[in-house]
């Protein structure tokens, strides 16, 4: 028995070594990202938070030939954003009010459960969290994006973009079966990242 509960040990934290220092996080500077998807500036962004959650993402395989930079035919966001923060703000940085709130994420885009003893609304939730798939600038962004932690205060600054398929004309989007947290939900192009003490 306890030959069994090392062996799930060390295989949890081959994981968790694995996920903090060597998935790999796609940025702008590679080749087959900025020659498959097109970025639109559609307004700037900064502002500080806590991280309240952190998610990574696969391309969905749809095919037989999965898409690939050899192939050159991307079809799934993830492929240039493969990561997505819970950000919060305001009530939401306060640990006591965040345990109150149970989130859940579907289609990229957040949604949430108040427990019965909650003392916030829906409409502080909605007022102060944010869901950005984020878009890593430059290797150094993709790097702090990846060695994020949840509860740390970061400052992020970069630009709202839309995100377009080059080869099919696509756009991208998050959170479109949610129209009431569809506000909260978009992709963003990580310039920098601080965090802050």
């Amino acid at each position: 028995m306890n030959k069994l509960i090392i062996t799930f040990v060390l295989f949890a934290l081959m994981i968790w070594v694995w996920s903090s220092y060597f998935r790999a996080i796609p940025h702008l500077q590679q080749v087959g990202v900025l020659k498959n998807f097109q970025l639109k500036h559609l307004d700037d962004f900064s502002g500080e938070y806590v991280l309240l959650e952190k998610r990574y993402y696969s391309p969905a395989r749809r095919s037989l030939h999965p898409a690939s930079p050899v192939v050159g035919s991307f079809n799934d966001l993830a492929y240039v954003s493969n990561i997505d923060l819970l950000l919060g703000t305001g009530k939401l940085s306060d640990k006591l009010n965040l345990k109150q709130v149970e989130f859940e994420q579907q289609q990229r885009c957040y949604h949430f459960k108040l427990k019965s003893t909650a003392r916030l609304s829906a409409e502080d939730i909605y007022a102060d969290s944010l869901n950005v798939s984020v878009i890593a600038n430059s290797a150094r962004v993709a790097d702090q994006l990846r060695q994020l932690r949840t509860g740390q205060r970061v400052y992020l600054t970069g630009d709202w973009v839309e995100v377009n398929s080059i080869a099919a004309q696509h756009v991208f989007s998050v959170g479109q079966n949610f129209p009431a947290q569809r506000q909260n939900c978009a992709i963003l192009r990580v310039r920098s990242l601080s965090i802050l003490k």
